[in-house]
């Protein structure tokens, strides 16, 4: 008899301890709701790495099929150089990335001319105000071979235009650049 009695004590401070701190518990309910949203609920997806995905199925209706994707990419005869690139893009990015805009801010902040720095951030910056197909577009004109920028101030030197798109020993420095830029 006497346990039952500390467990109703125990449940009665409980829900008076609730009731006082109430509103302290309605600070807590944003942050729950948006967890939920933006870090559960996309788990859904994850099911998708182990079924054969079927569009007209739908994710339930696809079969299931384990690990195989996950065997099939690592006994794949690209899985070495697909990680390697990886990991190089990723290193040589962070080393780029991370480092120039601190220094340009830097360096901005110290500059006397109002309207140059002006200037030079709206260049900077107008990148993240831009669709990625547009900025592909932008570099792609850029590295042109015909009438490309670039090619263009090589010519006026005397030297020959050269098709940055198509050489795969610029790839990665203009995906790299262009990233940081």
């Amino acid at each position: 008899m006497k346990a039952n009695q500390t467990k109703v004590k125990k449940k009665g401070r409980t829900v008076r301890a609730f009731k006082r701190d109430l509103s302290l518990w309605l600070f807590c309910v944003p942050g729950v709701v948006l967890t939920f949203i933006f870090s559960y609920i996309p788990m859904y997806g994850i099911q998708l790495a182990f079924r054969r995905y079927n569009a007209k199925a739908g994710i339930l209706g696809s079969p299931w099929v384990g690990l195989y994707y996950f065997q099939r990419f690592f006994s794949s005869p690209y899985f070495g150089t697909t990680i390697k690139n990886t990991l190089i893009l990723s290193l040589y990015g962070l080393l780029v990335s991370f480092p120039l805009p601190i220094i340009l801010a830097l360096m901005l902040n110290s500059l006397r001319f109002k309207k140059y720095r002006k200037v030079i951030q709206t260049v900077t910056y107008a990148p993240n105000f831009i669709s990625t197909v547009v900025m592909c577009g932008m570099i792609t004109l850029f590295l042109s071979p015909s009438i490309g920028v670039i090619n263009q101030i090589m010519k006026s030197m005397g030297i020959d235009a050269v098709n940055f798109m198509a050489k795969k020993e610029y790839w990665r420095h203009i995906y790299v650049w262009t990233g940081v830029w």
